[in-house]
């Protein structure tokens, strides 16, 4: 096997390629990734068994077809320092040979049949969905999942699919996150479903996705799902267990308890109040009175701190105390210039949507 290849195309695949490599011995050659060279196209495979990647390189010239088990550690790290534009791949005598113009480097390989194969995207029915709504579910929902419960359902991000929308879902029991929005199309007949999607699959495809309008064309089966944009196809394990009924969560709106703010300005206020508290009292507390918002934190043996944010409001006074590391992670994940309607209603989770379908709602501290 010989190919020539352009570092910079190769390396962006390469990086993309070896984060859905096996980081635990799960089994030892899936912590390398899988190069097949075949006369049409250059392939790169990755898989922890869990869930695997196939992507299509750009930029390769192929001077001799064959497949090589590419170290992932040692061989990022030459591609990070190689300086040469391009570099050519050869495989001898149980080596993979990377050379440079004027730097050479032989790897110790494995036997690349011992690699399971990954699949590529055969489906005949599926949804597609913009690449800047897919990019929105994703940015705007994980955050909220529960990483300590991965395998189970507060660990994952809940996606319903019908005909007219799509919504992707996250709660760790404290907060739930969901965006809605509309499917580009289908094919086939892929129907109603819902699946639960390990995050770091959907964080993998929502960074990778580097044009909004490119379609993202997902397929679901009973346990599995395959995802293909681009020159890439992730398929996954799902997760399994039924999902909270999330809807039942929501509280009921009332318009008195409404204000509107922008995103920035409360990302700001929050993060100031936050500075004050402490691992004792991590809390801020948020009074609501006439066309104010006052956010208030004490932390011990730190200080305290009291921010105004003038708002439109002349309803009842209100007080309800937040955690604001789950404040900030929300607000981060929606643009600053954005307007939010926020409702701090008495005995009920405070509530925040934004104008293109985004909801968060955050259940209050006590004290």
């Amino acid at each position: 096997m010989k190919l020539t290849c352009n570092r910079e195309k190769f390396s962006q695949a390469f990086q993309l390629a070896s984060s859905m490599a096996a980081v635990r011995e799960v089994k030892p050659v899936l912590m390398n990734v899988l190069l097949t060279v075949n006369s049409g196209e250059v392939i790169l495979q990755a898989t922890d068994s869990e869930a695997g990647i196939r992507l299509v390189v750009d930029g390769c010239d192929v001077i001799e077809t064959g497949s090589a088990i590419l170290p992932t550690r040692k061989f990022k790290s030459i591609l990070q320092e190689l300086p040469d534009e391009e570099f050519t791949i050869e495989v001898k005598n149980d080596k993979s040979i990377v050379t440079g113009r004027r730097g050479k480097f032989n790897l110790d390989t494995q036997d690349p049949s011992e690699f399971p194969e990954v699949e590529s995207f055969k489906e005949k029915d599926y949804y597609t969905i913009p690449g800047k709504l897919f990019r929105e579910m994703v940015k705007r929902t994980v955050f909220a999942t529960d990483d300590g419960n991965v395998r189970y359902t507060l660990g994952g991000v809940h996606i319903e699919f019908t005909g007219k929308s799509v919504v992707a879902v996250a709660t760790d029991g404290r907060r739930m996150a969901f965006q809605e929005g509309v499917p580009s199309g289908t094919k086939g007949k892929p129907g109603d479903l819902t699946a639960l999607f390990p995050p770091k699959t959907l964080s993998l495809v929502e960074r990778s996705i580097t044009d909004d309008e490119q379609e993202i064309k997902v397929a679901i089966s009973s346990s599995r799902a395959i995802i293909e944009f681009g020159n890439a196809v992730i398929s996954t394990r799902l997760i399994e267990g039924k999902f909270p009924q999330w809807r039942k969560i929501l509280p009921e709106l009332d318009e008195e308890y409404r204000i509107d703010i922008e995103v920035g300005t409360l990302l700001s206020a929050v993060r100031q109040a936050q500075i004050t508290t402490s691992d004792a009292k991590p809390g801020v507390t948020c009074n609501l009175a006439d066309n104010l918002i006052e956010l208030l934190s004490q932390g011990d043996d730190v200080g305290d701190s009291r921010i105004e944010v003038p708002i439109s409001y002349s309803g009842k006074p209100i007080r309800v105390k937040l955690d604001p590391k789950y404040l900030v992670d929300f607000l981060r994940a929606i643009e600053a210039e954005k307007e939010l309607a926020m409702y701090i209603i008495p005995d009920q989770p405070v509530y925040f949507h934004s104008d293109d379908s985004f909801t968060y709602v955050l259940m209050s501290m006590s004290g």
